[in-house]
């Protein structure tokens, strides 16, 4: 009778200790994780718990959902940035049926916001918003007009004074908008 405590015994304290182990070591891990943390040109980029790059820029924290390497694909030229950094007023314009219209619309509190470029909203054809008409034919140098369509690849591109954002059914609309705030911050080319 006696061994078959003594086993149970044994058998117990190896899963005790089992146990701790498995929670010293959980512990630890959580204790000693490193936030994840990046280098991409100058900027250092640390990853929060809510899984969002933060990077310092003017003094001012920063979050982003995409880290600038990710975005490396999407084709930006240095000169759309130099049109848009040049200007004090920038419009935005979209179809009116733009599945992205209500982030669209938010672009222009971020350029004041961060670049003190004024921005207005406008939709390419008549609507209920009461929005103006604005296309491609509206821009000028002074003046540009950022006009966002889906087509078959995502990127930017310059017509005439017109910066055409191009986004591929499918793809996120962040990934675009963080791209431009990425070059206009100094962060990417």
């Amino acid at each position: 009778m006696r061994k078959k405590h003594e086993k149970k015994s044994k058998t117990g304290i190896w899963l005790i200790i089992f146990i701790a182990i498995l929670m010293l070591t959980s512990t630890i891990g959580y204790v000693f994780k490193g936030d994840t943390k990046e280098k991409y040109g100058d900027f250092s980029f640390s990853m929060g718990e809510d899984q969002i790059w933060y990077t310092k820029i003017n003094g001012r924290q920063i979050g982003f959902h995409y880290f600038p390497a990710d975005l490396e694909s999407i084709n930006l030229s240095s000169e759309i940035i130099d049109r848009i950094k040049t200007t004090n007023m920038v419009y935005f314009t979209h179809d009116p049926e733009n599945r992205y219209r209500e982030d669209i619309a938010l672009l222009k509190e971020i350029f004041w916001q961060y670049f003190q470029i004024y921005a207005d909203n406008g939709l390419t054809a008549n609507n209920t918003f009461n929005l103006p008409i604005i296309s491609c034919d509206n821009a000028t140098i002074s003046l540009p007009v950022i006009y966002f369509k889906d087509s078959n690849q995502t990127g930017f591109y310059l017509d005439n004074n017109c910066i055409i954002c191009e986004i591929r059914p499918g793809e996120d609309f962040t990934a675009l908008k963080e791209r431009l705030f990425y070059s206009l911050f100094g962060v990417m080319e």
